[in-house]
């Protein structure tokens, strides 16, 4: 994954809105921060940052069943999940996964997406 450039893109494209950036390596199962904007840093102690990346690991193991589910539409790209004070998009690939943390702003969706479908070709 072209972390740096993920990075770049969504920060260009996403501007302030952008929280949280975490790329992740599905073989062993591991995720680390890239990017993270000051103000939200102070939101999360180390251990729940822990926490929620070892959930995104989960996150991968039960994409194969979204994919069986749901095979007529191909694998598994991306999810978002839209909360009262903030979006998180998440991704993967064979060998990858994102973690992308926005403000509350659903026009930053497609902008989010197309930047990571990029990291991941």
């Amino acid at each position: 994954m072209k972390t740096k450039a993920l990075t770049d893109a969504l920060r260009d494209a996403v501007g302030d809105g952008l929280r949280t950036v975490a790329t992740g390596n599905i073989e062993e199962k591991s995720f680390d921060i890239v990017y993270m904007r000051e103000d939200i840093g102070s939101l999360y102690s180390e251990e729940e940052r822990e926490e929620i990346l070892h959930d995104l690991v989960l996150e991968n193991l039960v994409e194969v069943r979204q994919e069986r589910l749901f095979a007529p539409l191909g694998d598994l790209q991306l999810t978002s999940r839209v909360f009262e004070y903030g979006i998180n998009v998440v991704g993967w690939n064979e060998n990858a996964g994102v973690f992308v943390g926005l403000d509350p702003d659903e026009t930053l969706i497609p902008t989010t997406i197309r930047a990571c479908r990029s990291a991941f070709d």
